[in-house]
């Protein structure tokens, strides 16, 4: 069943309910209040007789059996076409208008004791009191209810007549407010079946009002975008790994051809070869490995602890040290944060790479730990302020450094890594030269 259906039989269904409800109201107080009027009348009547009974004047007959002058009862109310009267002396006999039918039996009631009830009489539906009256006996009186019954009966038609309209009415409604109100997800899953059956990540749907479809909307405009970008990403990851990885592949193929054809090679310039070759799989290692970090993104996988990341560190600057001949200085700060240890070590482990590449000779390498922020500062040549912006982006690598090793991938593992951390990156440029190379991810 469709969306909108269901809309819709929920607003048949709400509608129905109130219908029901205020119907049966409605019909209930109308009853109430047209038997009410003939109870009166009743009641009424009864006060009559009770009057007669205690006037001596409206007794009959000292010696013989008592009658009472039933032509003589008057009431207030309804007209009565058509009453019914009995009397049930207290000798057992019982007193009924010329031509009248029996009352059914009743039973004795108390003296102050009225009795209101429905009954059948002849196959006619009536509305009848019973009491006692000394010294009459019990006395029973009717009155028809078919006038009551037929304008029940034609209210019961027209609440249902026109409570069935109404709830016809508000299906029809609702499933035209819920074709309007569901007409942006009509859209929005066009454009979803249009993207998985064209993979078009550049398709978008208009967004309407700010409630909870236009939201929908713009939240599915941003999974777009964000696909498309990781596509498009993913393609250039692709593009330049490719050609990344063409320049060591032909290197080593080339030195691999001249070992075989070459007979004649001395010595020397065999192991020179052997040992360029030896370089460009080493650098083809690298490469390849950070080509599946920054692909995988598998420093994600590792649970978020707390964490001290001066400890951190204070690591990486101990590994580093046996590395390289650059004295390297560390200042930190007890530093808590929230994160993942193995990929924050990789992070610093790539900024300590890169200020060990470019830092000048006998110059040191400064590392400062602080409030969940590490920087890394060289005295190298420095960085272009062309080049700024752009020192953390995928095989970036300037002029003037792509004549020295590595992938240009190290620095964009960093970005990749502080991004999952909520952080960032930065790059800052002394005036006394040498750069200032870190991430910020907060402390807690």
């Amino acid at each position: 069943m469709k969306l909108r259906t269901r809309i819709a039989l929920v607003a048949a269904i709400a509608v129905a309910l109130g219908v029901v409800l205020i119907s049966g109201a409605a019909f209930l107080s109308a009853r109430r209040e047209l038997r009410s009027e003939i109870d009166e009348s009743l009641v009424d009547r009864a006060l009559v007789i009770q009057g007669l009974a205690d006037d001596p004047r409206g007794i009959v007959g000292s010696d013989g059996p008592i009658h009472v002058p039933l032509g003589l009862i008057g009431g207030r109310g309804p007209a009565f076409d058509t009453v019914y009267y009995q009397v049930t002396l207290p000798t057992g006999d019982v007193l009924v208008p010329q031509g009248q039918v029996s009352l059914p039996a009743a039973e004795s009631s108390a003296p102050e004791q009225v009795v209101l009830s429905d009954e059948r009489v002849d196959g006619v539906h009536v509305r009848m009191i019973s009491f006692t009256s000394e010294p009459l006996g019990l006395v029973q009186i009717a009155r028809p209810l078919t006038e009551v019954d037929g304008t029940l009966a034609g209210l019961a038609v027209a609440l249902f007549t026109f409570g069935t309209i109404g709830v016809l009415l508000a299906a029809v409604a609702g499933l035209l407010v819920a074709r309007s109100a569901l007409k942006p997800i009509d859209d929005l899953a066009e454009a979803a079946e249009h993207v998985a059956e064209t993979q078009d990540l550049a398709a978008r749907i208009d967004v309407g009002p700010n409630d909870e479809v236009g939201r929908l909307a713009r939240n599915f405009n941003a999974m777009l975008s964000a696909l498309e970008e990781s596509r498009t990403q993913q393609q250039r990851l692709v593009r330049d790994a490719g050609h990344e990885l063409r320049t060591p592949l032909t290197a080593l193929r080339t030195n691999i051809e001249l070992l075989g054809r070459t007979r004649n090679l001395s010595d020397d310039q065999r192991s020179e070869l052997i040992t360029a070759a030896e370089a460009e799989v080493k650098d083809l290692s690298v490469l390849v490995g950070e080509v599946v970090d920054v692909a995988s993104d598998r420093y994600t996988e590792e649970p978020v602890e707390e964490l001290f990341l001066d400890d951190i560190v204070e690591r990486s600057v101990e590994r580093a040290t046996r590395r390289t001949t650059l004295n390297i200085d560390l200042a930190s700060e007890r530093s808590s944060v929230r994160g993942r240890s193995v990929a924050l070590a990789r992070a610093v482990d790539n900024l300590l790479d890169n200020a060990l590449k470019w830092g000048a000779e006998g110059e040191q390498i400064e590392v400062t730990v602080s409030d969940g922020r590490v920087s890394v500062r060289d005295h190298g040549p420095g960085i272009n302020e062309i080049d700024r912006d752009h020192v953390f982006d995928r095989f970036y690598r300037s002029p003037s450094a792509r004549s020295m090793p590595g992938s240009g991938l190290g620095l964009s593992i960093v970005k990749q890594i502080v991004k999952t951390h909520g952080g960032e990156v930065f790059v800052e440029i002394p005036d006394d030269g040498g750069a200032i190379v870190g991430f910020d991810i907060g402390s807690r």
